[in-house]
């Protein structure tokens, strides 16, 4: 009888170490859960995004003002994960650079809406939030803008729009982060808002995002929300700039 080869050896261990690979993976094993920051959590869009993505895998921080009340909003994200808060200012960007360092990041969501009356807010925390977002490699930022961004408002100046105090400087700095957010490398999806009905108002489930930026809709922030969340790791939202249109809807009042 013939001895055992070398080879033969070699193909009997390769076969077990195939077999305890085999049994040591976990056949229907789950992808790890996405990490996702949010800013503006603390805001009315920022908590119905928070609300959908309670329901979801996800690892959930949220970056926020110090005094910024979190007053209703669920401690917990989903799978009964604890929410992580990250103390800081927009417009600081040791603030940002701190909430970015050592920790994993797949998502950023951009939720924040400014109120203060500074009409270089978004090209200010562009560039800080771009260049973490490139360190950390983050997978998708989610950046919610607004209808006539940039040179989108050429479209809708038959509005009425210019009886609005700012609102143009206001559009032009939208745009200014929407081009910089376009041209970090960083894959993006913008979805454009425009009317948005009060919180307490429910989603109507029939808001769906277009490509066609001539649309100009209102929307409820809870199908906002949806629609946000929705568009996390989906390959059709990458790389991509939609409006709302939710035909079902009234322009609610002023």
């Amino acid at each position: 009888m013939c001895k055992p080869g070398r080879r033969h050896w070699l193909a009997i261990l390769l076969a077990a170490f195939a077999a305890a690979f085999f049994l040591a993976t976990p056949v229907n094993a789950e992808p790890a859960a996405r990490s996702v920051l949010v800013l503006g959590g603390t805001g009315q869009l920022g908590r119905a995004i928070l609300a959908e993505l309670s329901a979801t895998h996800a690892v959930v921080s949220v970056f926020a003002r110090e005094n910024s009340s979190r007053a209703g909003i669920p401690q917990q994200a989903g799978e009964g994960r604890t929410i992580e808060w990250l103390v800081g200012d927009l417009l600081n960007e040791a603030d940002i650079d701190r909430a970015f360092a050592g920790r994993r990041i797949d998502i950023v969501i951009n939720a924040v809406r400014v109120e203060d009356g500074d009409v270089h807010f978004y090209e200010k925390i562009m560039g800080p939030l771009l260049r973490n977002s490139r360190r950390a490699g983050v997978q998708q930022f989610i950046h919610h803008s607004a209808v006539g961004a940039g040179d989108n408002v050429e479209k809708f100046r038959n509005l009425g729009w210019e009886r609005v105090p700012g609102i143009f400087e206001r559009l032009k700095d939208q745009g200014i982060a929407e081009t910089l957010l376009r041209e970090s490398g960083v894959p993006y999806t913008i979805i454009r808002n425009a009317r948005l009905y009060p919180a307490s108002q429910p989603a109507t489930g029939k808001a769906v995002l277009t490509e066609d930026d001539s649309v100009i809709s209102p929307m409820t922030r809870a199908d906002l929300a949806r629609l946000t969340v929705g568009c996390i790791g989906d390959p059709r939202c990458v790389n991509q700039s939609f409006h709302v249109s939710d035909p079902s809807l009234r322009w609610p009042l002023p």
